[in-house]
């Protein structure tokens, strides 16, 4: 029988003495393979903790909220505390602050839960509204005036520890009033407040 032995280079062959062309495209191919694995795991090695990650995550956003809002023991009204003098209350003199630190959010989008156009008023220092042609009853006399931070309330959600309901709009005057108690504080335009509308839930320290 004829046997025959393969010829080295041979697609059976164990070497390539016949074929040192293709022995070297080969060495060629595997140097290039190799440099660029090395290559990637090199540039991965300096490119730090954070590519090596991926994206890095977007800033985690802050709500914008303004402290100092306080509840006025003689009026019952909301009342920004943030200045020497404490405004002017409709009971007589400055408001007069008690209770929690209300940390109201403003120039944030409005839901369903939340409304805008609550408003400083830059002569008596308490929240109005101000959604109306007209802006309600100022204790200083004529209507409010508005200025600074466009509020947005929550309302109507659950009370938690951290917030307090039963704050309300009044139809007379356009303010903030606190009514949880047997009677309603008084009110710029007469008499006591009139309830009217959601029930505010408002943020506090």
């Amino acid at each position: 029988m004829d046997v025959r032995q393969p010829k080295p280079g041979s697609p059976q062959g164990g070497g390539d003495t016949e074929n040192p062309d293709r022995r070297t495209m080969l060495i060629t191919v595997l140097k290039a393979t190799a440099g660029a694995a090395g290559a990637t795991a090199m540039a991965g090695a300096f490119a730090g903790p954070a590519a090596a990650a991926g994206p890095r995550r977007s800033p985690v956003s802050v709500r914008a909220s303004q402290a100092d809002w306080r509840f006025c023991v003689k009026c019952y009204g909301l009342f920004f505390r943030g200045y020497p003098s404490d405004g002017a209350c409709p009971a007589g003199g400055g408001h007069d602050s008690a209770g929690f630190n209300f940390n109201l959010p403003h120039d944030v989008p409005e839901t369903p839960t939340a409304q805008r156009n609550w408003r400083f008023c830059d002569k008596c220092y308490g929240q109005f509204f101000y959604g109306y042609p007209t802006n309600g009853r100022c204790p200083t006399g004529g209507a409010h005036r508005m200025a600074g931070y466009d509020f947005v309330l929550p309302h109507d959600i659950p009370e938690n520890g951290k917030s307090q309901r039963n704050w309300r709009f009044c139809d007379k005057c356009y303010g903030l009033f606190f009514y949880g108690y047997p009677t309603d504080g008084v009110c710029p335009a007469g008499g006591a407040h009139r309830k009217a509308g959601y029930d505010f839930v408002l943020p506090y320290l």
